[in-house]
């Protein structure tokens, strides 16, 4: 214990060596001056993903990693301890490393936002020109890249790069300028048409395009037959896609369900009438005073925005629609145009043969097809001009004149990596996927397969050769979560499984009783060798990253400071730091976040392993009583709560009056949770809860419960908000325990109160509608977080805008007052990308000024600001446990 104490002490001198003057932004009427803090690290290690690793080519024991959510870590003790090392990096979420020989201290961070380069080991960063996702997309991207930069081993100039959208990019000034070096041929488009792919470029569950309209004059409504467009589709079939016409008040009209337009694969023109569409019903839900006063259809002239979108799982799914025009079809034609004989005439808003710009929002890409992702790049030490990638679609490619030609090899068409053995470039491994490791001992002309061996379902990601001995390989690869390691010393003729680790419990807490003295490797994704010592090996993965000091026979988990956890809500009781971790728990400190240990859950289990959003801690005769919420990682299971009378020692679940099936319509991210909790200040026993989502389909859906028995039991209020797309924004008045806020968003968003308990509501804040989070004083001052900060004296009769930030992208989670200072308070600016957009701000006059704090903070967006008035301390959470001294 004492050791890891000092350990945290050393890592907390290495953060704050750096202080960083302010840099003020104009966020109220005036702004001031002053030093920023100094940041320390309160969190733990592990308990994430990590994607990405490399040993320093020099130093011994230095490597870098990525992880998906927090950036790049840096150790120089072999992965004992890291810190983050973000200085100017452009994205969180980093999914490839490369270090350049020749100049030792340039490192390359393949970001979800560009390539990003560092001239001094990752203490600074600089995104690199046109590399872009919305540029030349040189980016590193989840399930799409694995080890897509590579630097010529001899002329650190000459950089190569695999991009997600097929291409392989080269570079002869270091990442300054780039050429296309491979693109594999693909469709390409009519220079008439707009092609369009909904799905297969992130995450996002919904992806569409929109327009400003504007409607002829000289004619009116009833000249109009419609709204149209000319449309071919692809014969894939998305869940869901609709039309949607906006006035220029912002009410929606939605067209009826289009998805079987897509089965139309040849040219023809579309027209909706009055008759396919309908007041948008999420719009008639939110505002159904306002909803009264139009009319079930559309007036065609006050139409000025049209959006096309589609929606499903469109992380699987790609339907292509092709565009050549959108117009309104007119009855006759405007006033001063040559009357057609054709009706209805077409008044063209769009035509994409003239002006291919659109705006686009979520899942989708416009442009020709491309190939098939590319995930890796190498290049052979010895013959700098051999140069080979992994492709999706075409498997190995290889090239011998350093990318000016290429050819595809004889090996299996969906490649993941290649190795080349640094004393002999005609030995190569490369690895398939499902279809395994294979080896080439004549510079690729002829393929063995060696994997025969391995597991059948056994999907192999990385391969790795020896620096001095080309028969000295290992390979990563997994069976769903269940991670697998193998080593070979003669060439890949047999292998020796080693997927076991020894665990760090003190470092890395989560799940720590599951396996106390084992666990299992999980999803491996990065595989290194140390070139000062080719028996060292890193594996960056899920959870646990590891290293072995023995060729691979053993592994160790190493994960101290390695912070990669998604805090969302943290709470201080008689000395002890709860805290609530996406994937990870519930977890306590008792020494101010020195070191940290899980109450639950202790191992995996179907039901209570997932997200945890919040918390309520009270005294319970002695103990600490805790209630936490949670999201089950099993789809099929509804959220619940987890309770504990005695700190922790012993804990139940309940779901009792919850709803009994998950939310889907209207929620925040596909379906719905129980987000949001808080408790009666005079009352700890009373606690309301928040899910966000709509009833649809004869289910009852989300919105605001009432537990009167500390969370055992629930029952729905019996006044439901306008609206119940919400985050975080759920709070009851210390004043008035019956007056309640609910912050909600898009669509009938802002802020709703209700003053008798939740028998009804009233929507009381509509200058924003994107409302995360809520938070009332002790004296029942209100704040109200959008795009900037809001104060009511008056509960909501009256506001005050606090802030004037210039930038729109940014919105503010994360508020929080001092208890024993009115005048003092902090907020945190955010963006729900992995984009390193953000700051911290705190004001010493109500709001009058603010000064940017963010300082040193390695993680600058945090959703959840909380301070300790017993230590003076301010925390950032969100991703990664931060606090410094205010």
């Amino acid at each position: 214990m004492k050791m890891a104490v000092q350990q945290r002490k050393l890592m907390n001198k290495i953060f704050c060596l750096v202080i960083v003057l302010l840099v003020t932004v104009t966020a109220g009427a005036q702004t001031t001056t002053q030093s920023a803090p100094a940041w320390e690290w309160a969190g733990w290690g592990g308990g994430g993903f990590f994607f990405s690793a490399v040993f320093h080519p020099t130093k011994d024991g230095v490597i870098y990693m990525g992880g998906d959510v927090a950036g790049v870590y840096k150790s120089e003790d072999h992965g004992r301890n890291w810190r983050l090392i973000n200085n100017g990096l452009a994205d969180y979420a980093v999914y490839s490393l490369a270090v350049d020989r020749t100049a030792p201290q340039t490192v390359y961070a393949a970001t979800e936002d560009g390539l990003c380069k560092s001239m001094d080991g990752g203490e600074h960063w600089r995104l690199l020109p046109n590399t872009g996702r919305k540029e030349l997309r040189i980016t590193g991207e989840r399930k799409r890249s694995i080890r897509c930069v590579a630097v010529d081993p001899t002329d650190g100039k000459t950089v190569y790069a695999g991009s997600p959208a097929g291409q392989v990019f080269k570079s002869t000034d270091g990442g300054e300028t780039w050429q296309v070096a491979y693109e594999k041929a693909g469709e390409q488009d009519s220079p008439e048409m707009l092609r369009v792919q909904f799905g297969k470029v992130d995450n996002s569950w919904c992806g569409g395009l929109w327009l400003p309209l504007a409607f002829p004059q000289g004619v009116t409504s009833t000249d109009c037959a419609g709204f149209g467009f000319s449309f071919k589709g692809d014969g894939t079939l998305p869940k869901d896609c609709f039309v949607t016409l906006k006035t220029t008040t912002g009410v929606p009209y939605r067209s009826r369900n289009l998805r079987e337009l897509f089965k139309q694969t040849e040219w023809g023109d579309v027209v909706l009438g009055a008759k396919d569409f309908v007041l948008d019903p999420d719009y008639v839900k939110s505002h159904p005073d306002e909803a009264r006063a139009y009319s079930g259809t559309p007036d065609w002239a006050a139409m000025n925005r049209m959006d096309f979108a589609c929606v499903g799982p469109l992380m699987n799914e790609a339907p292509v629609g092709k565009f050549t025009r959108f117009f309104f079809a007119l009855n006759r034609a405007p006033e001063g145009q040559p009357q057609s004989a054709a009706t209805p005439h077409q008044h063209v808003v769009r035509e994409f043969s003239k002006n291919k710009s659109v705006q686009t929002y979520g899942n989708i890409r416009i442009g020709s097809l491309q190939g098939g992702t590319i995930y890796s790049v190498a290049v052979a030490a010895k013959e700098p001009a051999l140069v080979l990638a992994a492709t999706d679609d075409a498997g190995l490619l290889l090239s011998s004149d350093a990318g000016k030609t290429w050819r595809e090899l004889a090996t299996p068409k969906k490649a993941a990596s290649v190795a080349v053995a640094e004393s002999d470039p005609n030995i190569i491994y490369a690895t398939f996927f499902t279809d395994g490791v294979w080896k080439s001992s004549d510079k690729g002309k002829t393929w063995k397969d060696l994997s025969q061996s391995f597991p059948k379902k056994c999907s192999l990601c990385e391969v790795a050769v020896s620096p001095v001995n080309p028969l000295d390989v290992c390979v990563i690869g997994s069976i769903d979560w269940n991670g697998r390691f193998f080593y070979s010393n003669n060439g890949g003729e047999t292998w020796t499984e080693s997927s076991q680790l020894t665990p760090d419990s003190i470092a890395n807490p989560s799940m720590a009783t599951e396996h106390p003295t084992a666990a299992r490797l999980s999803a491996p994704r990065n595989l290194t060798i140390n070139p000062l010592n080719p028996k060292e090996l890193f594996i960056a993965a899920n959870w646990r990253p590891c290293l072995s000091a023995d060729g691979g026979r053993t592994w160790t988990e190493r994960v101290r400071g390695a912070d990669i956890s998604c805090v969302y809500d943290l709470r201080f009781h008689k000395g002890r730091t709860y805290a609530a971790a996406m994937d990870e728990g519930v977890l306590v400190s008792e020494d101010n976040g020195a070191r940290w240990r899980a109450l639950w859950p202790l191992k995996y289990d179907s039901k209570l392993g997932g997200h945890y959003w919040r918390l309520a801690i009270s005294d319970n005769n002695g103990s600490d009583r805790i209630v936490s919420t949670c999201t089950s990682w099993n789809s099929g299971i509804p959220g619940c709560v987890v309770m504990s009378d005695d700190g922790g020692k012993t804990y139940a679940s309940s779901a009792a009056g919850l709803p009994a099936t998950i939310p889907t319509a209207n929620t925040m991210w596909g379906h719905g949770g129980p987000r949001a909790l808080v408790a009666d200040p005079k009352n700890p026993l009373t606690l309301y809860l928040g899910i966000d989502g709509d009833p649809s389909s004869g289910k009852s859906g989300g919105g605001v419960f009432k537990s009167e028995d500390g969370g055992r039991t629930w029952a729905p209020l019996p006044g439901q908000p306008g609206s119940r797309r919400m985050f975080f924004g759920l709070a009851v008045d210390p004043t008035d325990s019956k007056r309640l806020y609910w912050g909600t968003c898009s669509t009938g968003g802002g802020l709703y109160r209700s003053e008798d308990g939740g028998a009804s509501w009233q929507r009381i804040f509509k200058n924003e509608t994107w409302v995360f989070n809520v938070h009332v004083t002790a004296d029942g001052t209100v704040y109200c977080p959008g795009n900037n900060l809001w104060r009511s004296t008056d509960h909501g009769k009256s506001w005050k805008q606090l802030t004037k930030f210039p930038f729109s992208s940014r919105i503010i989670v994360a508020v929080e007052t001092d208890p024993a200072d009115a005048k003092r308070m902090w907020l945190a600016t955010t963006t729900w990308s992995s984009a390193t957009e953000g700051d911290v701000y705190e004001t010493r006059d109500a709001g009058a000024t603010w000064q940017q704090i963010t300082g040193n903070l390695p993680y600058r967006k945090p959703l959840l600001l909380r301070y300790n008035p017993a230590t003076r301390e301010l925390w950032a959470a969100g991703v990664c446990l931060f606090k410094c001294r205010r």
